[in-house]
Formats: C-alpha cells, sequence, structure tokens
C-alpha cells in the first residue's frame, strides 16, 4: 500500500511539472534522474546495487532469514560461476569482489568451496559467512566460509578505511611463504575500530632469511713504483705508485735523490715515508731509507707499509616493524670496509763522486736515486648480512581497538635468520722499485729499493638476521588487556651466525613467541 501511494505522487508530480513546461512558465531545467524527479529510482536493487538499506534489513540474517535477501545483502559463493552480479540467483565468486560491490549493505558468504585469494576491506562493512547456499541460504553457527590467501601474501586485511567493519564465521588461512624471508600472515588490522567474530585463524610457515653475501668486485691492488733515475744521469727520485682506493689515495713515498755535486757534500737524500704513519710503528713501517753519504758507507732500502685495518663487523638488528604489508626489520648489518694499506717508503739515494764517464775522462757526477715505495692495496668490501627470518603470524595489528570474539589462532614454524657473509680480502700492495744502477765504476753504489706497499685490510664479517617470529597476535601499539583467544603455538626461528671473525654479539637474535606479542615495549602482552 505505501509502494502505491508513492508511485501515485510521482505521477501527480510528474504530471504538474510536465503541464508547466508546456505553458513555458517553469523557469527551471528540468531534469530525468532519480534524484530530482523521483522517477527510476531502484527500489531495493539487485546485490551489486547502491543506494540505502532499508530499516528491514536491520535484523541479523543469522538469526532472522528474512534479510538474505537481495534489498539487504550481497552474496558470494566460491563455487559460483564467474559473472555473477552478487544476488542469490547469481552471486560473486569473489569474496573481494563482493566486498567491494556491497555499498552498504552485507556481505552473506557460502560455507562451500574456498575463496582463493587475497582479501582487503576498506569499508564499514560486515561480512558474514557460514551460510549453506544450497538450503535457502540458512546460517549455521558451526560453519565456516574460508579464506585461503595465496603464497606471500596476507590473507584478509582491514584498511583505513575498515572502521567499523565486522568479520564472522570464516576460517582465514594464509598459505606457507615461498620466498626467502617470506612471512605468512593470516589477517592484518589497521589501526580501526573493527571485529573479528567466530574467526578460525591459522598462518603457515615462514621462510628462512637469505644468505648475506659476499661482495664479488674485487678491490684495487696497489699500483707498483715507477721510473728512477740511474748515477750520471738527471737526478730524478723514483717515482712513487699511486692508487686511488674509495677511502682515499694512496701513494708510495718517492726515492730519495741521488746526491749532486756541490750540494750538502753529495750526500745521497732519504726515500719519503710512506703515509700514513702509525702513531706507534714499533717495525718502522713505511719509513724512507737513509740517503748515502759516506763513500764506505750505504743506503737503505725503504720499508714497506703497513697493512690496513680490516674493517668492523656488522651489527646485528633485533628490530621488528609492523605495517599492513607485513613485517620489517631484523636485517643483519653488512660489515664494513677494510681500509687502505701503507704506502711503501722510498728507498735512499746513492753519494755523488768522481765515478762518471761520459767520454775519454772520468768527472764527478751524481748518484744513482733511490726507487720508489709502491701504493697500497685498497681495502676490502664487507661481507653482507644475513636477512631476517620469515614470520607465521596469525593476526597482525596496528592498534588496540580490534575486538576479538570467540577467534582461535594457530601459527607455524617461523624461518631461521640468514647468515651473515665473510668480507672481501685485501688488495695486495704495489711493488717497490729497485734504485737506480751505479755507473760501473768503482766508488758508484746503486740507489736503494723502495719498500713494497701494505695490503688492504680485510672487509668485516656480515651481521646474522633475526630469526622469524611465531606469535598469535602481533600488536604494534601496547594493549590495555591481553585478548583471549584459543592459541595453538608455533616455532620461532633461531638468529643466523655472524660470518666468521664475528663478535658473538653480530649473530641475529631469535624471534618471539607466544599467543601475544606487544611489539611497542619488546615484550610479551601483559608483563
Amino acid at each position: 500500500m505505501r509502494r502505491t501511494a508513492r508511485y501515485a505522487s510521482v505521477l501527480v508530480v510528474e504530471s504538474l511539472v510536465a503541464s508547466a513546461a508546456l505553458a513555458g512558465c517553469f523557469p527551471f531545467p528540468l531534469f530525468d534522474d532519480c534524484e530530482h524527479t523521483l522517477t527510476q529510482c531502484a527500489l531495493g536493487g539487485a546485490g551489486g546495487g547502491g543506494g540505502d538499506v532499508s530499516p528491514a534489513c536491520e535484523a541479523d540474517p543469522t538469526r532472522d532469514a528474512s534479510t538474505a535477501t537481495d534489498e539487504c545483502a550481497v552474496f558470494a559463493s566460491a563455487s559460483a560461476k564467474p559473472g555473477g552480479d552478487g544476488t542469490r540467483a547469481k552471486p560473486y565468486a569473489s569474496l573481494a569482489e563482493a566486498i567491494a560491490n556491497a555499498n552498504g549493505k552485507r556481505v552473506l558468504a557460502c560455507a562451500s568451496g574456498a575463496f582463493a585469494e587475497s582479501v582487503t576491506i576498506d569499508a564499514g562493512v560486515e561480512v558474514i559467512g557460514g551460510f549453506d547456499c544450497s538450503a535457502g541460504w540458512t546460517w549455521s553457527e558451526g560453519a565456516r566460509s574460508a579464506i585461503e590467501g595465496p603464497a606471500d601474501e596476507i590473507a584478509l586485511t582491514l584498511a583505513e578505511g575498515a572502521s567499523g567493519a565486522k568479520v564472522r564465521s570464516f576460517a582465514v588461512r594464509a598459505a606457507s611463504a615461498t620466498v626467502p624471508g617470506g612471512s605468512s600472515i593470516g589477517v592484518a588490522v589497521a589501526d580501526v575500530e573493527a571485529e573479528l567474530a567466530q574467526v578460525d585463524v591459522t598462518a603457515g610457515d615462514g621462510m628462512d632469511g637469505a644468505k648475506g653475501e659476499t661482495p664479488a668486485e674485487a678491490p684495487q691492488a696497489g699500483a707498483p713504483a715507477g721510473a728512477v733515475s740511474n748515477a750520471c744521469e738527471l737526478v730524478l727520485g723514483g717515482e712513487a705508485g699511486v692508487t686511488t682506493c674509495e677511502d682515499g689515495e694512496t701513494s708510495g713515498g718517492r726515492g730519495g735523490r741521488g746526491g749532486s755535486p756541490g750540494m750538502d757534500d753529495g750526500n745521497g737524500q732519504r726515500g719519503e715515508d710512506g703515509a700514513p704513519v702509525p702513531e706507534e710503528n714499533p717495525n718502522n713501517r713505511g719509513l724512507g731509507g737513509i740517503g748515502q753519504t759516506d763513500a764506505a758507507g750505504e743506503c737503505e732500502a725503504g720499508e714497506n707499509g703497513k697493512s690496513g685495518d680490516s674493517g668492523v663487523a656488522g651489527l646485528a638488528d633485533s628490530g621488528t616493524t609492523l605495517t599492513l604489508d607485513g613485517i620489517a626489520g631484523g636485517d643483519g648489518g653488512k660489515g664494513m670496509n677494510g681500509t687502505r694499506g701503507q704506502r711503501g717508503g722510498g728507498g735512499g739515494g746513492a753519494k755523488a763522486g768522481l765515478f762518471c764517464q761520459p767520454g775519454a775522462d772520468i768527472v764527478e757526477g751524481p748518484g744513482a736515486s733511490g726507487g720508489g715505495g709502491g701504493a697500497g692495496g685498497c681495502g676490502g668490501k664487507g661481507g653482507g648480512g644475513g636477512k631476517a627470518g620469515g614470520s607465521s603470524i596469525g593476526i597482525l595489528s596496528l592498534g588496540t581497538k580490534l575486538v576479538l570474539t570467540d577467534v582461535t589462532v594457530a601459527v607455524g614454524k617461523a624461518g631461521k635468520g640468514g647468515d651473515g657473509a665473510q668480507g672481501k680480502a685485501g688488495a695486495t700492495g704495489g711493488a717497490g722499485a729497485s734504485g737506480g744502477a751505479g755507473s760501473g765504476l768503482a766508488g758508484s753504489k746503486a740507489g736503494c729499493d723502495g719498500g713494497k706497499g701494505g695490503s688492504g685490510g680485510d672487509g668485516g664479517p656480515g651481521a646474522g638476521g633475526r630469526g622469524g617470529h611465531a606469535v598469535g597476535i602481533a600488536y604494534a601499539a601496547t594493549p590495555s588487556d591481553t585478548p583471549a583467544v584459543q592459541f595453538t603455538p608455533g616455532t620461532p626461528g633461531d638468529g643466523g651466525s655472524a660470518a666468521p671473525g664475528g663478535p658473538p654479539d653480530s649473530a641475529g637474535a631469535p624471534g618471539s613467541a607466544g599467543r601475544c606479542w606487544d611489539f611497542a615495549s619488546g615484550k610479551s602482552c601483559g608483563q
């Protein structure tokens, strides 16, 4: 009767509008849409349609089957044929599609079959499973509709727009991870007010974290020293080897110049020190050799440079960050690179003397110069840290507003953290050059050799990754109460080992385990 009266009113309005328009006295533009003319409006409509929900739909369909209608709900069945429209007769085959097209209505799901998909709710919709679609969409308290999330995806996500959402009578199962470090997470919930009721959540196994990698690129070797002048030639101190590393240039000490007649009593000059000279240098590493100052004496060779320092071991990271996309943090730190080697010291030069014979006469001439020092080798790159093991998490909640009613949670085996990798060995230092040759006549001595550059320091060992967590409910914020859920525990992952040579504190920490874990404080809920 109410619907007949409404149609009559609409016809009267249409007649008045049409008459006014024909008379030319209607000053406003005409519209032919539902909002303005109250015509062509859907009353209830199909499941996929929008619009306000009738007050008659407020009753709970699990208690009152009269609300399991196209006017009140959108329908989904995992065994339905593709191309459904969300009505009882043609339900959606995808639960995610039904939710996306709910438009304020409830979503009712068949208990038969399983929705093999990752489902996201981003509106305050009520989603109820457990219906027998072959028996008039009747609901059974013990029945569950199933969501089976694909591997490496969260099975069910309640996003930021899901405030007010409620999910009832579902079994949510997350597949075991298949990628290194991958986690298996049943449900992820944003910091919104939402409820899970009569929901059974099962998380699969997490995967072991990837091992760290030793860098493939070899460090650059130190350059050898270059040319040097012989006795009776233009005086040039031996050229030093020069190499540029990531942490700076390393250059050997230049060879000492051979003595020149009439200058400094013709004494050979001391070779340059290789830089930097260690503050404590009991073995005289990298010092330049002294020059010859006495005809009966000798010069000295430059000292070999000191090897660079090995890189510091990477740091372990036990941290965990929860997001709607999953779990982050816990990767082992990379070892530091080794430092460049000290350059070799230059060799000392020989004394000038009466031993040069450019023609028929023997004349006084310069002595042979010392050889240059070799450049230090570059340091090796640090070893890569192991990655965190994948976790097995039943419910991940970014806030504390989630209500859990009659919920069960079961988790699996979390992955082991990846082991850290060894660093790359430092490169060898460059060879020092031989001192210049004497003239071949008595009294002329060869210049002294330059020192070899020190090897680069080895790259530091990588740290191990954190083990994965096996937690029923993981909170990013501290909950006021510990929710009462039936929990089947799993096994946390062990931490990865530090690379050989790494200290014990570079090993990854084991994962956390328990029914409820507060990752804001790093403790079990309620502690």
